[in-house]
C-alpha cells in the first residue's frame, strides 16, 4: 500500500509539472544539439591545415629559409661595397694641441754661455680632403667582384626558396602518409579481430580448429605491433611538420587534408630527358650560383694583381692651421690644393705575388666545384626523372593490385566455406590487401615529391607547382580510429 501511494504522488507531481510547463523539451534539445554540432564542425573546419597553409606558415617560421633571407641581404650589400671603391672619398681631420717648449740659445753674454726661455702656446690644424679615383684597376675589379657575389647570393636564395617548397611537401606528405598508415593498421587490426572472434566461435561450436585460432591470434598481434609503429611514425612526422611550419604547439594531425583517391599522376613535361638536361644546365639555381662564384673568384684574382699597376686619383683639399712649428708661433695659414696624384707600387715584400698565387688557386678550385656540381645536378635530374616515370607505372600496377586483393578476400572466404581454402589463405589475402594499399599511398606521395624535385633540379620549380598539387588534397571528414590523433607538442627550448 505504501509503495502504491508513493507511485501515485510521483505521478501526480509529474502531471502537475507538465501542466505548469507546456514547453516541449525534446525539440529544443534537438535544436541545441544541432547548433552545437554546427559550431563544433565550423571550428574544426577553421582549424584544418592544408598544404598551402603549411607552406605559408613555413615562409614565416622555417629557420633555414629565414637564414637564406638574411644571407641574401648580406650578399646584396656587396654591390654597394664594390661601388664604393669607384666613388669619391671625402675625409676631414682636426687637431688641437697645447705645447710646452723650452728654447735654449748659446750666448756668451748669458750665464754659463746658455740662455733658456720657456714657451707655452696652443696650436691647431684642420683640413678637408676629397679624393676621386680616376684610374684604379683594383676598384674596377672590386666592383665586378661585388656584382658577381650579389648575383651568386640571388641564385642561392632562389635555390633555397625552391628547396623550401620541396621540404614542405615532403614533411606534409610524410605526416599524411603516417595518418594513412595508422588508418590502415587500425583497419587491419580490426579485420583480424573480427576474424579471430569468428574462429573462436567456430572452435567453440566444434566447426573450427585450434590452429585457426592461433594463426589468427598471431596475425592480430603482429597487426597491433604495426599499429604501434605507425603511431610512432605519426608522432615523429607531426613534430617534423610542426618544427618546419611553427603550427600550433599541440598539432591536431587529423586536421590535415588527405590525398584524393582519384589522384591521377601525369607524365613530366617535356617528355625527353635531353630537354630536361638542357633546361637544368641553363636554369638550375645552384649551378647559376656557382657560375657567379667562379666569376667572383676571377675578379678577386684581378683585385690582387692590381697591386702591380699604378693608380691615379684626383685630389683636392683645404686646410687651416696655426702655430704648427716653433718658427710660426702665432701665425695662421689657410692652404688650398687641387691636382692629380699618381701612385706607382714598386715593392711590397712579395705580398702581391703570394696573394696572386693564392687567388689563382681559389679560382681553379671554384671551376672544379662548378664541374662537380654540374655532375651532381645531372645525376639528381636523371634520378628524379626516372622516379617520376617509374612511379606512374608503379601507381597503376598497385591500383590494380588493390582491386585484385579486395576481390581475392571475398573469393578466398567463399573458398574456405566450400572447404577449398584454409584460414591461412584468408589471413594472407587480408594482409596483402593492406600492404598493397600502403604501397599505393607511398607510391603516390613519392611521385608528387619526385615531380617537384625534378623541377627543382631543372631550375623551373615555383610555388605555383605546389598550389597545383594542393588541389588533389581534400579536407579530412573522418577522424582516425574514432578519435582525432593529437600529437604532444615539442619540448620548449625555453
Amino acid at each position: 500500500m505504501r509503495d502504491q501511494a508513493i507511485k501515485t504522488r510521483a505521478k501526480a507531481r509529474s502531471v502537475g509539472a507538465r501542466a505548469a510547463k507546456p514547453v516541449r523539451v525534446r525539440p529544443m534539445l534537438a535544436f541545441l544539439t544541432m547548433l552545437i554540432a554546427l559550431v563544433l564542425g565550423s571550428m574544426q573546419a577553421a582549424h584544418a591545415v592544408g598544404l598551402v597553409d603549411a607552406y605559408e606558415a613555413a615562409l614565416d617560421h622555417d629557420p633555414q629559409f629565414a637564414g637564406a633571407v638574411q644571407e641574401k641581404r648580406a650578399a646584396d650589400a656587396n654591390v654597394a661595397i664594390g661601388r664604393s671603391y669607384l666613388m669619391p672619398n671625402l675625409s676631414a681631420s682636426y687637431a688641437n694641441y697645447r705645447n710646452w717648449n723650452k728654447l735654449t740659445q748659446f750666448d756668451p753674454r748669458c750665464p754659463d754661455g746658455k740662455c733658456s726661455a720657456p714657451q707655452d702656446y696652443r696650436s691647431y690644424a684642420g683640413s678637408v680632403q676629397l679624393r676621386q679615383p680616376l684610374i684604379t684597376f683594383e676598384g674596377m675589379a672590386r666592383y665586378r667582384y661585388g656584382k658577381a657575389t650579389a648575383l651568386a647570393g640571388d641564385a642561392t636564395f632562389t635555390d633555397r626558396s625552391e628547396d623550401l617548397v620541396v621540404r614542405v611537401l615532403t614533411a606534409y606528405t610524410d605526416a599524411v602518409f603516417a595518418l594513412d598508415q595508422v588508418a590502415l593498421a587500425t583497419a587491419q587490426e580490426k579485420a583480424f579481430s573480427v576474424q579471430l572472434a569468428s574462429n573462436e566461435a567456430l572452435f567453440k561450436n566444434g566447426q573450427g580448429t585450434r590452429t585457426d585460432v592461433l594463426e589468427t591470434s598471431s596475425k592480430l598481434e603482429l597487426a597491433r605491433a604495426d599499429l604501434a609503429d605507425a603511431q610512432d611514425n605519426l608522432d615523429n612526422s607531426a613534430h617534423e611538420l610542426e618544427a618546419l611550419t611553427g603550427l600550433s604547439a599541440t598539432l591536431d594531425v587529423a586536421s590535415l587534408d588527405r590525398l584524393d583517391e582519384h589522384f591521377e599522376p601525369k607524365l613530366p613535361s617535356p617528355a625527353g630527358f635531353d630537354q630536361w638536361r638542357d633546361i637544368a644546365l641553363d636554369s638550375n639555381a645552384d649551378l647559376n650560383a656557382q657560375r657567379h662564384t667562379v666569376e667572383a673568384a676571377r675578379q678577386q684574382l684581378n683585385v690582387v694583381r692590381a697591386g702591380y699597376y699604378p693608380r691615379v686619383d684626383i685630389v683636392a683639399s683645404i686646410g687651416k692651421n696655426q702655430s704648427n712649428a716653433l718658427d710660426t708661433v702665432g701665425s695662421r695659414y689657410l692652404t688650398k690644393q687641387a691636382g692629380i696624384e699618381i701612385t706607382i707600387p714598386l715593392y711590397s715584400g712579395g705580398m702581391v705575388q703570394a696573394s696572386s698565387e693564392q687567388a689563382s688557386a681559389n679560382y681553379a678550385r671554384a671551376q672544379d666545384d662548378l664541374l662537380d656540381k654540374t655532375n651532381k645536378v645531372l645525376i639528381e635530374l636523371r634520378k628524379q626523372y626516372n622516379l617520376c616515370n617509374s612511379s606512374m607505372t608503379r601507381i597503376q600496377a598497385l591500383e590494380k593490385a588493390v582491386e585484385s586483393a579486395t576481390l581475392q578476400i571475398t573469393a578466398t572466404r567463399k573458398s574456405v566455406e566450400a572447404g577449398v581454402r584454409t584460414n591461412v589463405d584468408v589471413l594472407t589475402a587480408t594482409q596483402q590487401l593492406y600492404q598493397s594499399r600502403r604501397d599505393l599511398a607511398k607510391a603516390r606521395y613519392q611521385y608528387m615529391i619526385a615531380s617537384l624535385q625534378l623541377k627543382h633540379a631543372a631550375g623551373t620549380l615555383n610555388e605555383q607547382d605546389l598550389f597545383e598539387l594542393s588541389k588533389w588534397f581534400t579536407p579530412n571528414v573522418e577522424p582516425i580510429a574514432k578519435n582525432h590523433v593529437i600529437v604532444p607538442p615539442l619540448v620548449s627550448a625555453h
